[in-house]
């Protein structure tokens, strides 16, 4: 058998082959370019975009700030902890918990009929996307219930509704 032959034979077949394998990349790069313009517009548009999430945390970091403002106009020494969730999948994958001292001081912030809303505002003014904002859920719970109740762990207090 002659080697020399087949290696020839080989190089032609490639010579013809060029010209498909260059068309291929072409035709994927352009597919893949256009998928990620698809992807930006839509994240502009509100639709959710999982790997762009990133986006999302310094309104996430502003709000928790503001809700932090809010909280303690009225209890001075309130905290906020924020819970993301799936928010990278999408923006309604977000809570926040405000944690008082005292039960007294819970109740207090749980009877005031504004704090909700104020709440609402401060995520607005953050820059959450809007359509997530009237579902984001924001419990009130002070550390002697915690510790009361729940043998002072806050993730046991986080794993019941």
């Amino acid at each position: 058998m002659n080697h020399g032959a087949a290696i020839v034979l080989f190089h032609m077949d490639m010579r013809k082959l060029l010209p498909l394998f260059l068309a291929w990349f072409v035709i994927t790069g352009v597919l893949l370019v256009l998928g990620y313009m698809l992807l930006i517009t839509g994240s502009a548009f509100g639709v959710s975009v999982p790997h762009l999430a990133w986006k999302r945390r310094p309104a996430i970091r502003r709000a928790r700030r503001g809700i932090t403002e809010v909280a303690r106009q009225r209890v001075p020494n309130a905290e906020v902890v924020c819970f993301q969730g799936a928010s990278a999948i999408s923006p309604w994958h977000l809570g926040f918990c405000i944690r008082t001292g005292t039960d007294e001081d819970r109740d207090l912030l749980r009877r005031d009929p504004q704090i909700h809303q104020e709440f609402r505002n401060a995520l607005v003014r953050a820059g959450y996307p809007m359509n997530a904002v009237l579902v984001v859920p924001f419990g009130i719970e002070s550390q002697e219930t915690v510790d009361r109740d729940y043998g002072g762990s806050w993730d046991k207090r986080t794993e019941t509704p």
